[in-house]
């Protein structure tokens, strides 16, 4: 037997097929209703199940099973199943997926996937135009749609303005990240001389890649698209890499970071963190937490780097998918269409969280246009809703764990070079190391191929990248 990635792995692969099997059939529900659907977050299915299912047996006459299971279990049990080819009894007809997780379900060629792309019925449905367009891409393999979006995700940037204002700082008039950062050098040059050394400017991470992501994706940058075509090693990935360098590490730093959100919370009610990204969903956290600051907090959108640049990004995000194994494909997109674009089902959402909805048409509804009182009265849901159609694309494959993994390594080379050194050739450096972290990356990508890269000819080659070049 020929397996290229060698007899090992294949051993494996087929035990935790016959071990997710043999779950699946063991833990089958007795009684089940028209539909199921597995989800991973307790807030998901508090907000399906009770009033929400109702309303759509009562429209439809058709009941829903809502099955909560830890995202590990859910991942390893679908990922099992399309392996062994499971019976659709054994399985869901819908399912919400993380988008860290998505990725490898997208490993093998796009008809091989176990999820039903869902192109066609969003082209006949009046959704594709209401949602908004880049928050298909993370569910999207290679113009094919497997999933509709649960969240949009937009990120601003939330600080402590009764401590910038004190030492004189608007926060709100920077408008480059170089602006900004020169003017949280002199928030802490303030804090310094007025007895506060330990205080930092803004919190972003020196050994995890996902704040310097964010910045990218402004950018239009994806480290790897949804041809897997590399751009780690894009100029503007050195250029922002060592800017981001210098803002965590060296003697000019402004950023640190928390010890987690428990520790953020502490670190901002004391003054030692002062701002930090925030997606929607990181809100209710910090107000339900952080309550002492409530009033002392403003938001603002991002920083850019160039014309053209999105003044937000997105971090996080869930899809709901249809399994290609469904016998009821119709009626499972009309539970899908209920629960993720109906006023019902958005406003059940609503009731237990503050996440923004992809859905164009409820963003002018009051909710999104009150004053919030932890924000000194700012109107932060409309900053959202402002916001939320100029996020960029953020694709997921397989390789984008190993993809953002490679790009933390040089990270830290990188902060280890500005404390070494400085920003003296620190820019070719970083180039450097990423010109071989790409080679590595395709090392890898090529390794563990599933299917064949598409073909140059007219009909497969992917859409031309637009230059984005500085």
């Amino acid at each position: 037997m020929s397996f290229h990635l060698g007899k090992p792995i294949l051993m494996l692969l087929a035990i935790t097929a016959i071990t997710g099997i043999t779950i699946l059939l063991r833990s089958r529900p007795v009684h089940r209703g028209d539909l199921t659907l597995w989800v991973f977050a307790d807030g998901h299915a508090k907000t399906y199940r009770g009033e929400l299912a109702d309303e759509f047996r009562r429209q439809t006459g058709r009941g829903v099973d809502i099955v909560l299971l830890t995202s590990r279990a859910e991942n390893v049990r679908l990922e099992a199943s399309f392996m062994a080819n499971a019976p659709p009894e054994t399985l869901p007809d819908l399912v919400e997926i993380e988008i860290g997780q998505v990725g490898k379900f997208f490993r093998p060629p796009p008809d091989e996937i176990g999820l039903l792309p869902l192109n066609d019925y969003l082209d006949k449905s009046p959704w594709k135009d209401q949602v908004v367009k880049a928050r298909f891409a993370p569910w999207t393999k290679q113009g094919k749609i497997y999933g509709i979006p649960h969240d949009v995700h937009p990120v601003t940037l939330s600080y402590r303005y009764d401590l910038f204002a004190q030492a004189g700082i608007d926060l709100e008039k920077p408008r480059t990240w170089p602006d900004f950062a020169a003017a949280c050098r002199a928030f802490q040059d303030y804090a310094k001389s007025h007895g506060h050394p330990e205080r930092h400017a803004i919190e972003l991470a020196a050994t995890s890649s996902g704040d310097l992501e964010i910045m990218l994706l402004q950018q239009h940058v994806n480290l790897i698209d949804d041809y897997n075509r590399i751009h780690i090693n894009d100029a503007k990935v050195a250029a922002t890499l060592a800017f981001y360098a210098q803002l965590v590490a060296g003697p000019d730093a402004i950023a640190a970071h928390s010890s987690g959100e428990g520790g953020q919370t502490q670190d901002f009610n004391q003054g030692i963190l002062c701002a930090l990204l925030t997606p929607d969903w990181r809100i209710t956290g910090l107000e339900h937490h952080a309550t002492q600051l409530n009033g002392k907090m403003r938001m603002r959108a991002l920083p850019t780097f160039a014309a053209g640049d999105s003044p937000t990004s997105t971090w996080g995000g869930t899809m709901l998918g249809i399994l290609k194994s469904c016998p009821q494909k119709d009626r499972a997109w009309e539970l899908a269409q209920f629960l993720y674009f109906s006023r019902d089902g958005m406003k059940a959402r609503q009731r237990e969280t503050d996440i923004l909805p992809p859905v164009r048409s409820i963003w002018s509804d009051e909710i999104y246009q009150r004053p919030d009182p932890y924000f000194g009265g700012q109107k932060v849901d409309a900053l959202y809703v402002e916001l939320a159609d100029q996020i960029p694309e953020h694709y997921v494959t397989p390789a984008s764990p190993m993809a953002s993994a490679i790009l933390c390594v040089v990270l830290i080379n990188a902060c280890s070079y500005v404390d070494a050194h400085g920003s003296d050739g620190l820019q070719t450096a970083c180039q450097k190391w990423l010109d071989q972290a790409a080679a590595e990356l395709q090392r890898r990508i090529d390794h563990a191929r599933f299917d064949a890269p598409p073909r140059p000819d007219a009909d497969a080659s992917p859409p031309t990248m637009p230059d984005r070049s500085r």
